[in-house]
């Protein structure tokens, strides 16, 4: 709930989530220590794609509750 609350933004057009732009939160996920790049080399790009290198951003984050929707 205070998560809900603490959205800066409701964005109704877009599936009636809350939102949060990325100077407002902190995550402590680094993809970079986790396989997530790995993962996203296999399941979405195939040859030499496969070997580029990715830029990865914190976008923003939307916040989904039952009585949003």
């Amino acid at each position: 709930m205070q998560l809900t609350q603490a959205c800066g933004v409701f964005d109704d057009a877009y599936r009636k989530a809350g939102k949060m732009d990325p100077e407002f939160f902190s995550s402590s996920l680094d993809p970079f220590r986790t396989d997530l790049i790995k993962i996203i080399r296999r399941y979405l790009l195939e040859g030499e794609e496969s070997t580029m290198n990715m830029e990865i951003e914190i976008y923003k984050l939307n916040i989904y509750r039952a009585h949003l929707l």
